[in-house]
């Protein structure tokens, strides 16, 4: 990895980031680190087309090589490419690749309406990294998306303990009302931890708590 590259990165000069590392890949092509580096920094600056080109030109030379291809994939799935981000995912998880491959499956599966699926790619990706903070929400946001009240509070709650964070403890306070809980604390951390993000997401609250209402009215 090129150090004076990372750290214009990190100061915020992107581009000039960018041209540095290109120079030094046009000195010298076979340098797989600095092709990463540079593929990492396109898909941030939102280059996704320089990024894919870059990437696809590499495979050619370091043929099979699984950080360019989850790097693709990554491309990809950003690209709304789902098929062939799917694909790709699917091979380096065939080859036993880092569980970062689980969980990249388990979003572009969701993209791709296969929720179940999806579900069950992401809790491979928790039970191989039980300890990372995405993994556990990821998890945590599909079970909540497919009505598992009860097991999605249990990975926000894991989430939390990892890095407490304002919309899982929101998203506790939604899977708690489900659940005819107590939530109100959940919500209490919540605004606590990140006042404009409760107050954005409020009336989802109001909404939901309307709905609720309007069941126990109907089964009465």
């Amino acid at each position: 990895m090129d150090k004076k590259a990372e750290q214009l990165f990190n100061d915020g000069n992107k581009q000039e980031a960018i041209k540095l590392l290109v120079a030094d890949l046009n000195k010298n092509p076979k340098q797989l680190p600095e092709i990463l580096q540079l593929s990492t920094y396109l898909v941030q600056a939102g280059d996704l087309e320089q990024a894919e080109e870059l990437l696809a030109r590499s495979l050619e030379m370091f043929k099979d090589n699984q950080d360019l291809l989850y790097n693709l994939g990554n491309v990809y799935y950003l690209a709304d490419k789902y098929d062939k981000a799917n694909q790709i995912f699917q091979n380096l998880i065939d080859d036993n690749y880092a569980f970062e491959a689980y969980f990249m499956m388990a979003k572009t599966l969701d993209q791709q309406g296969k929720r179940q699926l999806a579900i069950m790619y992401a809790l491979t990706a928790v039970e191989k990294a039980p300890k990372d903070l995405q993994a556990n929400e990821l998890l945590a946001d599909l079970l909540l998306a497919n009505g598992n009240f009860d097991e999605a509070l249990g990975f926000y709650r894991t989430a939390n303990e990892i890095h407490p964070e304002a919309k899982n403890y929101f998203n506790m306070a939604l899977c708690a009302m489900n659940l005819k809980k107590d939530y109100q604390s959940y919500l209490n951390e919540s605004k606590k931890l990140d006042q404009a993000y409760y107050l954005k997401h409020e009336k989802k609250l109001a909404d939901l708590q309307e709905f609720i209402k309007q069941q126990g009215e109907k089964n009465d």
